[in-house]
């Protein structure tokens, strides 16, 4: 059979679109923002991309991938054993941080009779913080080292695995068998984020490290793809198997190694498609007028609860001033999970194309929201 080339066309407009955009970024503009604003104004606005397009189903494929490299690069940024460094004061700020959103969206979506999965969705969206968001923040304002930056970091970690904990037990319990699901969910969960972290590290460094540093973007890629396989076939979706991927990942190499600067490349490759796929499935010259009571109180109580909560939990902590103003900057900032959880929501009919826009709506504005005020606070702080 030939090889075709029809697919072209629709990669160059998406990689030109988001290259041209990259300029943003000098403006506080983060690149994945420009990224969705790109699908938005190439695809729902001109309609220069659509399902008739040659090469639309690579698009999609693509975006999937995108995605999973995504979920795989937070979990490479998550290290559980952080947590423990300042257990006290991380347990008591994320836990309000977290619990706090996910119980305001679990009630929002019960008062306007969504249902219990859709509710605890909401829930589930708002209560998530981005890793992926602030490292890079505390890096910039070489924070990553002091302690109020450690408290942050650690707190953002603790959101990370409860988002996932919740993630992956709403889609077990929509699951045809409910019980071999939430084993599978359980049994995943345990050897990931408590035996591979903290029972198997120094095996995983002994006889996989150096494997990894020789072969790291095949080695990751073997892991990703295989482990996602694993747990779509036992009951856990695919993007949550590529996050437990990159976490297994990070516990077998060296300290010294960064697998992120190795994979960063392969992640740069298909990212871009996904957001901007993501802004593409937002229909701005059709947009569900109806919806706007539903997508407004989604993003009011996205921002509203995360910072009753993280104030609620800096109050309890007794943490200094300057962290608890980074606190409540922070953790309003979306991305990969709470995007991931509009995607299986909407993949596994749990929730509605309204729905759907007011997570995807509310992960972009948190993204600039919570990057605006977290540099005004600590460039204010210094």
């Amino acid at each position: 059979m030939a090889l075709t080339f029809e697919f072209l066309a629709a990669l160059a407009l998406v990689y030109a679109t988001n290259y041209f955009l990259i300029p943003s970024e000098k403006y506080g503009v983060p690149v994945l923002g420009a990224e969705i604003v790109s699908g938005i104004v190439f695809g729902a606005v001109t309609g220069a991309l659509t399902p008739s397009t040659p090469g639309f189903e690579l698009i999609t494929s693509f975006a999937a991938i995108g995605l999973m490299l995504i979920m795989f690069e937070a979990g490479l940024e998550l290290k559980p054993k952080s947590i423990k460094k300042h257990a006290g004061e991380v347990a008591e700020i994320g836990l309000a941080t977290f619990f706090v959103p996910l119980l305001v969206g679990i009630g929002f979506g019960l008062l306007l009779d969504l249902g219990i999965f859709a509710s605890v969705l909401i829930g589930i969206t708002v209560s998530t913080t981005s890793l992926g968001l602030i490292h890079p923040l505390l890096e910039e304002y070489e924070l990553l080292e002091t302690e109020d930056g450690q408290i942050v970091l650690s707190v953002t970690v603790l959101n990370d695995v409860l988002s996932v904990l919740a993630l992956a037990y709403a889609v077990a319990f929509t699951g045809s068998d409910l019980l071999i699901s939430i084993a599978s969910v359980t049994a995943a969960v345990i050897f990931f984020l408590y035996i591979a972290p903290f029972k198997l590290s120094n095996t995983l460094q002994k006889y996989l490290a150096d494997t990894l540093r020789d072969h790291t973007v095949r080695f990751s890629m073997m892991a990703l793809v295989g482990i996602a396989w694993i747990m779509e076939h036992i009951g856990v979706h695919a993007v949550l198997g590529s996050f437990f991927a990159g976490l297994l990942v990070s516990q077998m190499s060296h300290d010294d190694q960064d697998v992120n600067d190795s994979m960063r490349p392969v992640t740069n490759l298909a990212a871009p498609i996904f957001f901007f796929f993501v802004g593409y499935q937002i229909p701005v010259t059709n947009f569900p007028v109806g919806s706007l009571g539903l997508i407004g109180g989604v993003i009011a109580i996205g921002f509203g609860a995360k910072f009753v909560g993280a104030y609620l939990g800096s109050v309890l902590a007794g943490v200094e001033e300057k962290a608890e103003y980074m606190l409540i900057g922070a953790m309003p900032g979306r991305l990969s999970i709470s995007v991931a959880a509009a995607e299986i929501g909407l993949r596994e009919g749990i929730i509605q194309e309204p729905l759907y826009y007011s997570f995807i709506i509310l992960s972009i504005l948190s993204v600039f929201v919570s990057v605006a005020l977290f540099r005004y606070v600590a460039s204010g702080q210094d």
